[in-house]
């Protein structure tokens, strides 16, 4: 017999009769490595100062990551090594839901609760939709989906922001257990094979894949990339094979101190010479990554010092911090209506966070975990814990605390149709009209003062009908099929549906938002109108411009299709747009918008071309609220532009539009900038919804104005 042979008889001999595998053979077991929880909780400690006061990515996340694989999959794979093992997997889910979900819960019921309450600004959809999505551990594709790059602490960030690392972690655990399980399985007709030698190999691929597809998704797509279970992957699986093959690594003890001081001037120093917002999880989260795998390899001092008593202590309440920290300076930022936290407010959150991590460590983390050890083949303690419930009393208060804790859950996941249907309320209220005239205050009209309307935190969640009802193409959408193609023909039709006259709305969110009062002026004019509108996608025959999208050139293709085969009384579009992506921001006429005109003067179809509303941009390019800049500042001159920030001295499209028979250029600039300011509020109305698109109740306010410019057009 030979000696692979022997060594497999042997094997299945020794699981025969539950004797562990050779050591060889086995997921490394060492003492528990209390250093490494200083390492966790020092990383935490940096995650939190960066937040507070730096505003910059420290690298402590991605080490959380790392140890996050080291410690989890570790366990599961010394438990799938194991010759009693169980492949059931609901004592790994369950203990990891008890004692991480508990405190998730308290941090987002609480904050939550005191956004509904007392923060407005923070009352919105997108929010609510991230404290679900935090729930269920997919924050970070809710990130992704939302297109929020990872920012600095500020009045206009998500509470939620931090809770995408959390999602991660979650979603490696599920791998991780289903792995261990499959690994349990092939032991059971294969005792010869490790846990080792099985997961080593699946490891390393995917890591390496990952690794790859972090470098690759840098250039495609950063935020995506940032925020990805697939480019973090490498992070955790490196710290897997750390703990499967790190512990046979000969090493001496200069050597190990060394590393381990090294390491842990990496881990320390990654926040003050990069920001890894912009770059990880690509190479160069490599940085903090070795180093925390110096100091896991390492010993000395450092690790001495990492297992000082309150080295451990910061290990300890190092997740109720991570918890806590943001939503507190998001809240707090908030309430005091700041545009980013002070260095004294900042210290108020760090001192109150560790308070409060200090609390839920000591009365909700660690009364809530499962203190037994891990059940083995075939063997079932439903009956004894049955039985410890009724009878003993610590078993009674876990079982009512977990009631609470899914009471808090179910509430939290109505929380985005409570705030949805803030929304449908506000947008189903009319304004009286004598106190609210809106934009006919521009006629010299007199009227009353009085609080602005509607609500500009409720505004922000708003849309205009067409994007409402469904009737037009999303990002997300099939770039290959028109919106009103899928419903009932009268669905997506809006004005008079009965009507001969047929008005045809293009373009993108800037021509949608003209939804309102078209469909108030074909009620009242007897024509119909009918949206081929697509998000950030104007309408052209060909895209001059270079900036816009494949799937909107595909979209426009069926739109001129649409448009010269059902021959329209009248197209109403924009003509005007700042060309932000190429660093101009003063409205111009894109060198595509023409070759639409071209097509319809060709075809002798009338067009109407409203001029761009401003828009308001702050320093770091992301939409100005303007609403709300009003609602809290109460001054004009501090919420507006002048007029020159963002029109041309005279509308460009004025020149190409109205040289065509049929066809009227229409500049609106005086409907939003009175004499030299573009003003947020407009008899009593609120202008903009954001930072650039109107107000439905604004926009129906201008019902009349349009009329003037489109009756000739209509022949009324």
């Amino acid at each position: 017999m030979g000696t692979a042979q022997r060594l497999r008889s042997v094997l299945k001999d020794s699981l025969r009769r539950g004797e562990p595998t050779p050591a060889s053979q086995k997921v490394p077991r060492s003492g528990y490595r209390y250093d490494l929880d200083g390492l966790r909780g020092i990383a935490i400690a940096f995650v939190v100062l960066f937040h507070v006061f730096v505003g910059k990515v420290s690298g402590g996340v991605d080490v959380f990551l790392l140890l996050s694989g080291y410690f989890f999959l570790g366990s599961q794979l010394r438990y799938a090594d194991r010759a009693d093992s169980s492949i059931n997997p609901w004592w790994p889910i369950w203990r990891t839901l008890r004692r991480l979900l508990p405190a998730l819960v308290l941090v987002l019921g609480v904050s939550m609760a005191v956004i509904m309450a007392w923060i407005p600004k923070l009352q919105r959809i997108e929010i609510a939709n991230q404290a679900v999505a935090s729930l269920f551990y997919v924050q970070n594709w809710e990130l992704a989906s939302q297109g929020a790059a990872y920012g600095a602490a500020s009045s206009e960030v998500s509470p939620f922001q931090h809770l995408w690392s959390m999602a991660v972690q979650g979603q490696f655990y599920v791998f991780a257990i289903a792995l261990a399980m499959v690994i349990i399985l092939i032991r059971r007709y294969r005792p010869e094979y490790s846990a080792v030698r099985l997961a080593t190999p699946i490891l390393a691929v995917l890591t390496s894949v990952s690794f790859f597809a972090a470098i690759v998704w840098y250039f495609v797509d950063q935020s995506i990339n940032y925020y990805s279970t697939f480019t973090r992957f490498w992070e955790m699986g490196l710290g897997a094979l750390l703990v499967l093959h790190g512990p046979r690594l000969l090493i001496n003890a200069r050597t190990k101190s060394i590393f381990a001081g090294v390491g842990l001037f990496m881990v320390l120093s990654t926040g003050f010479i990069m920001d890894g917002a912009h770059t990880f999880p690509g190479p160069m989260a490599l940085y903090p990554i070795i180093g925390a795998c110096l100091v896991i390899l390492g010993d000395g001092r450092v690790a001495v010092f990492l297992s000082s008593k309150f080295m451990r202590w910061l290990g300890d309440i190092a997740y109720p911090l991570y918890l806590w920290h943001w939503p507190l300076l998001i809240i707090f930022t908030a309430w005091f209506e700041m545009d980013e936290p002070t260095v004294w407010l900042g210290i108020a959150v760090i001192a109150l966070s560790v308070g409060l991590a200090q609390l839920t460590h000591k009365y909700v983390e660690l009364p809530m975990q499962q203190q037994g050890k891990r059940p083995v083949f075939r063997e079932s303690r439903s009956a004894e814990a049955l039985k410890k419930l009724k009878t003993t009393r610590p078993a009674q208060v876990r079982a009512f605390a977990g009631v609470a804790v899914f009471a808090v859950a179910v509430s939290l996941t109505s929380s985005p149709q409570v705030l949805y249907q803030r929304v449908l309320d506000a947008q189903s209220t009319n304004l009286d009209p004598y106190t609210y005239p809106g934009a006919l205050a521009l006629t010299g009209l007199q009227y009353p003062q009085a609080t602005p309307e509607p609500d500009p935190y409720v505004l922000a969640d708003t849309v205009s009908p067409a994007w409402a009802k469904g009737c037009m193409s999303v990002i997300d959408d099939d770039p290959n099929e028109l919106p009103v193609d899928k419903y009932d023909p009268e669905f997506c039709t809006f004005g008079d549906p009965t009507a001969q006259l047929e008005v045809y709305l293009v373009g993108g969110s800037h021509a949608e938002q003209w939804m309102a009062p078209l469909d108030a002026l074909g009620k009242m004019h007897n024509f119909k109108v009918i949206p081929l509108v697509r998000q950030s996608c104007p309408t052209f025959v060909e895209d001059l411009d270079g900036i816009f999208s494949e799937d909107c050139a595909d979209f426009n293709e069926l739109v001129i299709e649409r448009l010269e085969e059902v021959q329209p009384d009248l197209v109403v579009s924009n003509s005007t747009r700042p060309l932000l992506e190429k660093g101009r921001g003063i409205d111009e006429v894109p060198e595509s918008y023409p070759t639409l005109w071209n097509f319809l003067e060709g075809q002798g179809i009338q067009f109407m071309g409203l001029r761009d509303n401003p828009w308001f941009i702050q320093p770091d390019g992301s939409g100005w609220l303007v609403s709300q800049c009003y609602a809290e500042e109460e001054s004009l001159v501090d919420c507006s532009i002048t007029r020159d920030n963002f029109y041309a001295p005279v509308d460009p499209a004025i020149e190409e539009l109205n040289i065509r028979e049929g066809m009227v250029a229409v500049d609106t600039s005086r409907w939003f900038c009175p004499e030299d300011l573009c003003i947020p509020v407009i008899g009593n109305v609120y202008v903009y919804r954001d930072g650039n698109h109107l107000s439905d109740e604004y926009a129906q306010s201008l019902a009349p104005f349009i009329w003037d410019h489109m009756r000739g057009l209509l022949n009324k």
